[in-house]
């Protein structure tokens, strides 16, 4: 399979996303706020999801072993989250105050992520389009250095 056809076949998760399971974070000084769905951070790389509204939302992928994006859906990260995303989708910011309430903030986490999720899941399907190969953005960025000169 190749890369192309691995990145057109990217789908969200079939099951549920249990919140009280997922890894949820959120870093102030960046304004990012992640969301691994199965419980613990794993290496992976973010595409953004470039739907209206979601300014800031991308999706992240697993890398695998050869250093590779997969074509498995691990969590959602946003940033800027309060100076970028909620201004967009207010009743997000519900999500970082919970993040950062620790045990506090469980109930309410537990609560709003899976509403969060679902708006995610739904411009993924109406939105997402994967990123152009490495090569075709690099020649891109060339073109753009070569028509300021």
């Amino acid at each position: 399979m190749t890369n192309v056809e691995t990145l057109s076949t990217r789908q969200w998760p079939a099951e549920a996303i249990d919140p009280r399971l997922a890894w949820v974070d959120y870093d102030v000084p960046a304004d990012e706020l992640l969301i691994y769905f199965e419980g613990k951070p794993v290496p992976a790389v973010s595409d953004p999801l470039n739907a209206p509204g979601f300014h800031g939302v991308a999706l992240m992928f697993a890398v695998g072993e050869d250093d590779e994006s997969t074509e498995e859906i691990v969590g959602v990260q946003v940033m800027p989250m309060l100076l970028g995303a909620v201004q967009d989708q207010p009743h997000w910011a519900a999500l970082a105050w919970a993040a950062m309430a620790g045990d506090f903030g469980t109930e309410l986490l537990n609560e709003r992520l899976p509403d969060f999720l679902d708006e995610v899941a739904r411009a993924f399907r109406e939105y997402w389009t994967p990123a152009p190969p490495m090569e075709e953005q690099l020649a891109e960025i060339r073109r753009e250095a070569a028509v300021r000169q």
